[in-house]
Order: C-alpha cells, then structure tokens, then sequence
C-alpha cells in the first residue's frame, strides 16, 4: 500500500512539472540612467481662460524621472490579462498626476479634480477620443481604456496640463525607482520584448529570455529625445 502511494505521488508531481500551465517565476533587475534627458519640464507662466493664476504641483510624480515604465511582452505565449486596480489620475494644483500612468487595456481609469475650481480631462488620441466635459472638485468620473499604446491626456481649461496614460497587451510592467532601479518580478519562463519609456528620452527596445525560476539583470541607458 505505502508503494502505491509513492509511485501514485511520483506520477502526480510528473504530470505537474510536464503540464504546459506549470512555470517558473522569474525575476529582470537593473538600472535606467538618463543621459542628458531633461529632469523638469519648462513651467508656463501667467493666467489660464478660467482667469486662475497658471500653477505647477511640486509633487515628485509630476517630475519625468518618476515617470519611467518598463513593461514585458511576451513572445511565446498569450498572458492573461486582468484590469489594473487603483487606476487613478488627480488633478492638483493644476497638474496631472502621474504624469504617466500604466495600465493593462480594458482597465478603468479614475479621474479626481483635488483643485477647488473645475478641470476637464479630454484626449484626441485617434481611437481613443474622449472628453469628460467640466468636473466640479471631488467628483471622480471613470473611461474604460479599449485602446493600446499611448494615451495622451489634457485639460481644455488649463492648456499647459498634459499626462499620458500607456495602454499594455501585457500585465508585466512596473515603474522605476527615484533611484533608477528596477525589479520585476513573477515572470514566467520565456522570450520576452522589453519596452523603456520616458516622458523625454528615446523610448528603447530590447529582449531577454529568462528561464529556471533565476534572477536576471537588465542595465538601460537612455538618451534625450531630438
């Protein structure tokens, strides 16, 4: 009897490691480094349509080194795709922030005004046209995202407000430290095209194949977009 029980486990943990479901986890760990890439944006100055002074949030999110995202396609396999939670943008102190946000496509994007006059969000991306009309503070609205790639985001009041909103295929993708460091982790085994952006630095492309459930290393250097 204890026989049958080894070899019944035995072809158990077989058919487990066999399975085309069963993978290792994998992790890409790096650094991104800007060359010559600009850290601030050129602020306007003066008075917008509403009649309010032009302002710039301080917040480190508005600032284009906070906003770099690294994302992971697969290329030997479909990866399931589910909403990005907590997709929120705010409009404070008459800035977008993030300045760039990540979501998987099909994911909802909240808006939230955090000023106390009206905002509105609109963008005239093609296949991605949207205008939430003017929102009084505090009242959130929501779009569905259906479109992949970039998104950009603006403010038809406050014309020097802009953001951007990256629609993936893939739900591998993560932000890059104030540090310039980087960790993705939970990657199954495979080749893979991995994506930099950077608000103001060339966007890079590169690949890696990982496998065995190891930890693998990615350096990225960056350069100032003409």
């Amino acid at each position: 009897m204890r026989s049958l029980i080894l070899i019944g486990a035995a072809l158990l943990f077989l058919a487990f490691a066999l399975s085309p479901f069963h993978y290792d986890v994998n992790v890409v760990e790096g650094t991104v480094v800007s060359m010559d890439c600009p850290e601030v944006w050129s602020k306007g100055k003066g008075y917008n349509k509403d009649g309010t002074e032009i302002m710039h949030s301080a917040d480190p999110m508005a600032t284009p080194d906070r906003n770099v995202i690294i994302s992971f396609h697969p290329l030997d396999f479909e990866p399931e795709l589910k909403p990005t939670e907590d997709a929120y943008v705010t409009q404070t102190e008459q800035t977008f922030l993030p300045l760039i946000l990540p979501v998987v496509v099909g994911s909802k994007v909240h808006f939230l005004n955090e000023d106390e006059f009206f905002h509105n969000v609109q963008s005239h991306t093609p296949g991605s046209r949207f205008n939430i009309g003017r929102r009084a503070p505090n009242v959130p609205y929501s779009i569905k995202i259906k479109k992949q790639g970039v998104i950009n985001l603006m403010c038809d009041i406050h014309s020097h407000m802009s953001a951007k909103i990256l629609s993936f295929d893939t739900p591998y993708f993560c932000r890059v430290g104030k540090d310039g460091t980087f960790s993705m982790k939970n990657l199954p085994d495979g080749r893979y095209r991995v994506e930099v952006f950077h608000p103001s630095c060339d966007d890079e492309v590169s690949e890696i194949e990982v496998r065995g459930g190891q930890v693998f290393k990615m350096d990225f250097k960056l350069n100032k977009r003409p």
